[in-house]
């Protein structure tokens, strides 16, 4: 087992490569990712640092750690894209390492399961995706992560700098995400009778404890939220004391996706893991030994948050980042029962690389998916050539060591999120990076022009393209009193399919996401949509 520092090394120098990939194969994707970075923009426009606005509008959707961190750095480096690239980056960095600690806590006399642990995290493709994608849910794993330290030094050191870990987390989580961190944080401390071993606690004083450092928690949000609900308005006010929180929850079970969606998704979800028999084996084997305390802790993690969101009918892939690191925990501390790697996780482990090429080249010549999205036809056949290669390679590695096969799984790992980005996302050039729409519209921008947008606006080009301004909004049956009042004005245009842009000057034209983008001048508007009402509508 490697040393602490040649361990971290590892940890550090794995989890660069994954970004480096990840941030070569994309820009900052749309809708969501676009949105944070213009809310922060507009907070770094109007030196605003107490309410978040979006197109002009208070933003109570999230809390302002985020758009705070992100300014933070641009009044540090300067604005650039690199910075908020770095922040998931460096709360994933912290949230395994954050978890080494922990197992050093839990599992004192074998510190191998942080090492295991973190190599499993890196491993995972779900992990790596989210370690560069500018949301939430990393910093709220980070939150959690260190709350539950806390909570842990608490209980078996006896240390009081534990509440001040919980303090600092529930602060942090609030501040990021919101409510959320209770739940991630409150199913381990009302379990801790139940996983802990020591006899000799408080129970009453450790519980007073744990509330006064979620009330100290409450008050560092409360320190920003006060003004910031005088400042913002009564609306803004309701939103973010009570309106966003009921919201989320009634449009949570208006939502239709079943209980089991994310039973369903776990083979993305928890892919390498989900291909190894032997891990399988460590869940449903009766262990000869008593549930060791670690054990019982990292099911006490992870099941109670994980039936709470199956039960939520609003489910999202990211929702479950929080609990990853108990899954990993769990099957790091069993990982010693696997006496020898057998022919099947070699075998199973691969398939779905080696399936996912032999599938993505029979999609390319088939011409099935050519009507999914304009760019399909655009990807390299290669993909499916370097992901069977890659797979059976990593199949022909054969060995026997437990650790040796980790790291078999994190290449497998490297090897689909180098395809999904170089291969994939890259690929599709203009569909995902806005950078040339948006520079298109600062240029119209600059030439004071009016931009309208046509259907609801969500930020995508305010901060790339650094405008001062973002395009009106206008439905469709405001378009073309729009362009009567404004006969220089430009009008963004999504199409669902492919119009005929031959017969008409449009100042741009490209892909975007699944459809087209255009940039229409108002004479253009009345020339191509008039005639051809349904083609022009908002998005």
């Amino acid at each position: 087992m490697p040393k602490t520092n040649y361990s971290n090394i590892i940890v550090v120098a794995i989890a660069t490569l994954l970004l480096g990939i990840t941030i070569a194969g994309r820009h900052y994707i749309p809708p969501d990712e676009t949105r944070y970075l213009s809310v922060a923009w507009d907070m770094w426009l109007h030196h605003d640092f107490l309410v978040p606005h979006l197109n002009h509008l208070p933003y109570s959707h999230k809390p302002p750690l985020l758009f705070w961190l992100i300014n933070l750095g641009w009044f540090i480096f300067g604005v650039n894209d690199w910075w908020p690239r770095l922040i998931p980056f460096l709360f994933s960095l912290g949230s395994i390492f954050l978890v080494k600690k922990i197992a050093d806590k839990l599992w004192p006399k074998n510190n191998q399961v942080g090492h295991l642990a973190s190599l499993l995290l890196l491993a995972n493709s779900v992990w790596a995706v989210y370690s560069s994608a500018l949301m939430f849910d990393m910093m709220l794993t980070f939150f959690t992560c260190l709350g539950i330290l806390g909570i842990v030094t608490s209980l078996k050191e006896k240390n009081q700098n534990g509440f001040i870990y919980i303090a600092f987390a529930f602060a942090g989580g609030l501040l990021a995400k919101g409510p959320t961190i209770l739940l991630q944080l409150l199913p381990l401390a009302v379990t801790a009778p139940w996983w802990i071993k020591e006899k000799t606690i408080v129970w009453k004083l450790w519980y007073r404890s744990f509330a006064l450092s979620f009330l100290v928690g409450a008050a560092i949000l409360l320190c920003w939220a006060i003004p910031a609900g005088i400042s913002g308005g009564a609306q803004y006010q309701h939103d973010i004391f009570w309106g966003q929180t009921a919201n989320r929850m009634v449009n949570s079970f208006a939502h239709n996706r079943p209980q089991w969606w994310y039973l369903e998704m776990a083979p993305f979800l928890i892919f390498p893991w989900f291909f190894v028999p032997s891990f399988w084996k460590l869940i449903f084997q009766k262990s000869p030994r008593q549930m060791s305390e670690g054990l019982k802790f990292s099911l006490a993690w992870f099941f109670p948050v994980f039936i709470a969101f199956s039960l939520i009918s609003g489910k999202q892939v990211h929702y479950l980042l929080p609990i990853y690191p108990a899954l990993a925990l769990m099957i790091a501390s069993e990982f010693d029962r696997i006496k020898k790697i057998t022919w099947f996780d070699h075998a199973f482990m691969v398939l779905p690389l080696i399936a996912a090429g032999a599938i993505f080249y029979y999609l390319a010549n088939s011409g099935r998916m050519d009507d999914a999205a304009p760019w399909i036809n655009s990807l390299p056949i290669e993909n499916s050539f370097i992901l069977i290669l890659g797979g059976l390679f990593i199949f022909i590695w054969k060995t026997k060591n437990t650790l040796t096969f980790l790291w078999k799984l994190v290449t497998a790992n490297i090897l689909l999120i180098s395809i999904l980005f170089l291969g994939v996302i890259y690929q599709t050039g203009n569909a995902y990076d806005l950078r040339e729409v948006s520079t298109a519209i600062k240029s119209i921008e600059d030439k004071n022009f009016p931009v309208a947008y046509l259907g609801n606006y969500a930020g995508q080009f305010d901060f790339i393209g650094r405008l001062d301004n973002p395009p009106q909004m206008i439905t469709t049956t405001q378009l073309f009193n729009w362009t009567k009042e404004h006969p220089e004005g430009r009008v963004i245009i999504t199409f669902d399919g492919k119009p005929d842009f031959a017969n008409i000057k449009s100042q741009y034209t490209s892909w975007y996401r699944g459809s087209h983008i255009a940039i229409l001048s108002s004479d253009e508007v009345d020339t191509f949509c008039k005639p051809q009402p349904n083609l022009c509508l908002e998005h």
